[in-house]
């Protein structure tokens, strides 16, 4: 069974990206896979102060939640990012939590959703993210979810408002999925 974690990348008090991160999380298991979700509110990391780089590392990381990041991240056969867009660009803290691992990330996909209280529905925080997982050696499958006005798309419940979300959605799944086959049997 694939294990797809759903990484929320904004830990601001009252961001909307929960609503999206938790919907996602229950949609990849209601498919038949593993998930979980990964909300560095509960797992804070410091911010990367290693003198040494990811890779020279090698899995042995100087802080309790950092280990526990890498853990998740190793036993991933894909990821799903939740980029909220602060000022046209993913968060200080997504950002953060990449650079402090590497090699777990290599060979594997990430599915890229963007959220926003705006039009643009992340998709500038999106874009960013790609030469960032490319540079893993990793693929930021083609197919993303924009959650545009994220706050009229859910309900308090994490129930969907606009229908349309559902094919968006099961379509993310099933590439994602097939990115994450097809690359495992890669590695």
């Amino acid at each position: 069974m694939l294990n797809i974690p759903v990484i929320l990348g904004s830990v601001r008090e009252g961001r909307l990206s929960d609503g999206p991160a938790k919907l996602i999380v229950e949609k990849i298991k209601a498919a038949g896979y593993e998930s979980q979700l990964v909300d560095f509110k509960v797992l804070p990391l410091p911010f990367f102060d290693s003198p040494l780089v990811p890779v020279a590392l090698k899995g042995k990381y100087p802080h309790e939640n950092v280990q526990k990041w890498s853990q998740i991240a190793r036993a991933a056969d894909a990821l799903v990012l939740i980029a909220s867009e602060y000022n046209h660009g993913y968060t200080a803290v997504l950002k953060n939590a990449l650079d402090w691992l590497y090699l777990e990330f290599e060979k594997k996909p990430f599915g890229l959703v963007g959220v926003s209280d705006g039009r643009m529905g992340g998709i500038r925080a999106t874009e960013q993210l790609r030469p960032v997982i490319e540079n893993f050696g990793a693929v930021a499958i083609r197919e993303t979810i924009l959650f545009s006005e994220a706050d009229k798309i859910l309900d308090a419940q994490c129930n969907l408002l606009d229908a349309s979300y559902d094919g968006k959605i099961n379509r993310f799944i099933k590439s994602l999925v097939w990115w994450a086959e097809t690359l495992k049997a890669k590695r």
